[in-house]
């Protein structure tokens, strides 16, 4: 009973060693950390909706059309932005003088973009503005402007300002233009913008919000945050050689809207991924096997000292 006691015993170990070993081996297969992408990066870069100098403004916003056009066809070495933003105010006091400004943070190369302000189709001064957000308190600015959720913001902030006076119950259609390159954009391998309604907040009414992406080149990735109370999920739609992305809501002041694209180039080479799981599995088969050796021995050494206490005993 013993001999065969113990054969049983050595053949259910064995059994329940390999099965453990193919269970190991498959579940390393499977391990999904290996082949997962890195998480989505923080957005670092914005633009945001006008905003008056006095939060305090009885004005109301009444529509907000944006339109953005990105060049990414030589995204390695810059990437061309063109911006129009179209955004209807309406003056229902008196006569009221005011301070708008439009804000954005894109590494932009300042020196070389163009600028444009109109009211109502004319042309008006403006003031371009480059500062940090450590000095905006210094310009007077309210900083609430900048959007929640960003990450570190390694660009200026870039202020685009114009003093209105509206007439009384008038409606103004301010129009803000600029056209650019942000040089080197994906030094980190990733670029990250977002359009956001944050500074909608600061004016009265209930406005109506329309952004849309125009993205030549790259494979870019739009990314939504939609928390008012009401509004339209986007679109996106395929055009030759790029993308066409559009978002629209309504009470823009409700809410804290955040419209992304990002362009991501990080390298992800299944390759590497394949060595990395032949590695474990193999680190797995040599930590068992050891595993195995050892008992055998140990056994081995046992049933030795049994069979020369039973030689004594005899």
């Amino acid at each position: 009973m013993s001999l065969k006691g113990d054969s049983m015993k050595k053949s259910h170990l064995y059994s329940a060693i390999l099965i453990a070993l193919f269970v190991l081996t498959s579940n390393i297969e499977r391990f999904p950390k290996v082949t997962a992408l890195p998480p989505a990066p923080i957005p670092d870069s914005f633009i945001s909706d006008i905003f008056p100098n006095n939060n305090n403004t009885i004005i109301h916003l009444l529509n907000i059309s944006v339109n953005i056009t990105l060049n990414a066809l030589d995204r390695f070495n810059e990437i061309g932005i063109s911006f129009n933003g179209k955004y209807s105010l309406f003056n229902p006091d008196n006569l009221t003088n005011l301070t708008i400004i439009l804000p954005f943070s894109l590494c932009l190369d300042i020196e070389h973009a163009t600028f444009g302000v109109s009211v109502n189709d004319t042309e008006v001064p403006f003031e371009v503005v480059s500062t940090t957000e450590e000095n905006l308190t210094s310009t007077g600015v309210n900083i609430d402007f900048i959007p929640e959720h960003l990450g570190f913001l390694h660009c200026p902030i870039t202020l685009i300002t114009t003093n209105l006076t509206l007439m009384e119950n008038t409606t103004y259609v301010v129009k803000y233009l600029f056209e650019g390159s942000i040089p080197e954009p994906l030094r980190d391998q990733i670029f990250y913008m977002i359009y956001s309604s944050e500074t909608a907040k600061f004016w009265k009414g209930n406005a109506t919000e329309r952004v849309e992406y125009n993205v030549f080149g790259g494979n870019a990735v739009f990314d939504t945050t939609l928390t008012g109370f009401y509004y339209n999920y986007p679109r996106v739609l395929d055009f030759i050689e790029g993308k066409k992305f559009v978002c629209e809501w309504d009470n823009a002041q409700r809410g804290s809207n955040r419209i992304g694209v990002r362009f991501d180039e990080r390298i992800y080479d299944p390759y590497f991924v394949t060595i990395e799981i032949i590695v474990l599995n193999i680190l797995a088969y040599v930590a068992i096997t050891i595993v195995i050796v050892l008992w055998i021995k140990r056994r081995k050494r046992k049933q030795f000292r049994l069979g020369i206490k039973k030689q004594k005993v005899e």
